[in-house]
């Protein structure tokens, strides 16, 4: 039974509650992440005035909170959406309020999600698919996780150690950077990643405003229960990869990763990943997530993967409305016998999700929409 239900901005966040959103995070395999941590919901509200916090509370003083944007007729999205790559609402244990109760309390009648932890299964009914985020378990040590990983990809590492010795012989040295260097990694990082979203004709998520400035803010962070990790790979006197990362509870979770393209043939980025691993003990790292996609090398890697769900909440409001009448329209071209071209209204809903979610402001969301549609008919050029 729903008690209490409050509504605040995530960095108006008092001590007490800071520290039970914390306990009940941490204390829930599913959820030790990152991007569940307050920390994170505050950092995306200096930079987004629509980030709202809802602490419900049931009869028995039991606590939830869940951070997220506020949209206009009863929409929302997970705070630091699109760029958050978990999303959950954290319950302390013997909370016995249902989701939905929370989301109606709090006006949200419509939640698209993408990467939701959900080990209680309340947003089950709600959920389309899910796809695995990739761990890597290093609590035994980087020597005990390389034996384990090797017995069951035994010619994968074989080939890397010998990327790694024919890099040392090219350029004659390699070796993992961090610390005073963040800023100059970080240069090189944006820039790789530019290139990169430029040759696939994708949306640049960096060059959206408060997301870069964010990245900025998380990257000054020295808050011992949540910091940024930034990582530059060097081969001989070149920067060859780098990687900005959020490490906090002992899990560092893989953010923004690039290399530099000269450099593909030596895998860069897959040595820096084995740098990191042989030194995540004093980096103070005890699982490293991959999060999703890109199994064809993750699974090398993996000690363990999470399932996250993507779908949307639905309940009552005009944006539950909208929603609903969307997918229908999409659902029905479906099953359509238009072969590839069946599934379109649904790709195209996709994108204007992405870009709404990027863009709260409706001219901006037009604005990118217009650029989208130039990147995929003006050919790239270096």
């Amino acid at each position: 039974m729903l008690s209490k239900l409050t509504l605040c901005k995530p960095d108006e966040l008092d001590e007490e509650n800071r520290r039970r959103w914390i306990a009940a995070q941490q204390g829930v395999k599913l959820w030790n992440n990152p991007f569940l941590h307050p920390e994170f919901a505050s950092l995306v509200a200096r930079r987004r005035m629509d980030a709202r916090l809802v602490i419900a509370e049931d009869h028995l003083a039991k606590r939830a909170y869940f951070a997220f944007h506020r949209g206009k007729g009863g929409l929302a999205r997970p705070i630091g959406a699109p760029v958050s790559d978990y999303q959950a609402v954290i319950t302390e244990p013997g909370f016995c309020v249902p989701v939905k109760d929370i989301m109606d309390e709090a006006g949200i009648g419509a939640l698209p999600f993408t990467a939701l932890a959900d080990p209680l299964e309340q947003m089950a009914s709600f959920s389309t698919h899910y796809e695995n985020s990739h761990l890597l378990d290093l609590g035994s040590g980087p020597e005990a996780y390389f034996q384990s990983q090797q017995k069951q990809h035994h010619k994968y590492f074989k080939k890397m150690r010998q990327r790694t010795r024919a890099a040392i012989r090219e350029y004659g040295s390699v070796e993992l950077r961090t610390g005073d260097e963040a800023p100059q990694i970080l240069e090189h990082l944006f820039r790789w990643k530019h290139d990169q979203y430029a040759r696939t004709r994708k949306l640049d998520v960096l060059n959206v405003p408060w997301i870069r400035a964010l990245l900025g803010d998380i990257s000054k962070t020295s808050d011992p229960d949540f910091q940024s990790a930034v990582f530059g790979y060097r081969m001989g006197n070149k920067w060859a990869a780098a990687e900005l990362g959020l490490l906090a509870g002992g899990v560092f979770h893989s953010w923004i990763a690039a290399y530099d393209p000269q450099f593909s043939r030596n895998s860069p980025g897959l040595l820096l990943l084995h740098e990191i691993i042989n030194r995540s003990e004093e980096l103070g790292i005890q699982q490293i997530d991959l999060g999703r996609g890109h199994e064809h090398y993750k699974k090398y890697y993996a000690s363990s993967v999470q399932p996250l769900a993507a779908g949307c909440f639905l309940s009552t409001g005009p944006s539950a409305s909208q929603r609903r009448r969307v997918f229908a329209l999409c659902d029905g071209f479906a099953k359509l016998p238009l072969g590839k071209a069946a599934y379109f209204p649904g790709r195209l809903a996709g994108s204007l999700e992405y870009i709404a979610s990027c863009h709260p402001q409706s001219g901006a969301q037009l604005k990118a929409l217009c650029h989208s549609v130039l990147r995929k008919l003006i050919p790239f050029r270096a």
